[in-house]
């Protein structure tokens, strides 16, 4: 008796070794870091590079961006505490969009959903074509 495989069940192949939800789970587990790596490792499936894409650019970009807002916090120190103090509200702010977006973008590629978010998933698609 064989069981009956729905279509994300359905393995792609994947360059890597890895099942493409592994591989694109992965792709998100250490943010751009990681999906510079995978990136670099698959080169036949799409699904896996368009995860690594998204997670260079959509979790690359809150993180520069929570980057940017401790400098400015910081170099706001020197000329306002309001200012300092709004910026810092700021970056806690990013930071707590930056895990939450993370934690979905995880979720969705481990259950083998692919997950556009709204400004970085049409760059990781361009990019896909791009590069592929």
């Amino acid at each position: 008796m064989t069981a009956e495989r729905g279509p994300k069940d359905i393995d792609h192949r994947s360059s890597t070794g890895l099942t493409p939800r592994t591989a694109s789970g992965l792709a998100y587990l250490a943010g751009p870091f990681s999906g510079t790596l995978i990136l670099l490792a698959e080169s036949t499936n799409a699904d896996v590079r368009f995860h690594a894409w998204q997670s260079i650019l959509g979790l690359g970009g809150l993180g520069l961006a929570v980057v940017v807002a401790y400098l400015l916090a910081f170099a706001a120190l020197f000329v306002s505490a309001t200012v300092m103090s709004l910026l810092l509200f700021v970056a806690g702010a990013i930071w707590i969009v930056l895990i939450i977006v993370w934690a979905i973008c995880l979720w969705k590629a481990f259950a083998g959903d692919r997950w556009k978010l709204p400004l970085a998933g049409d760059y990781a698609e361009r990019a896909l074509q791009r590069y592929s």
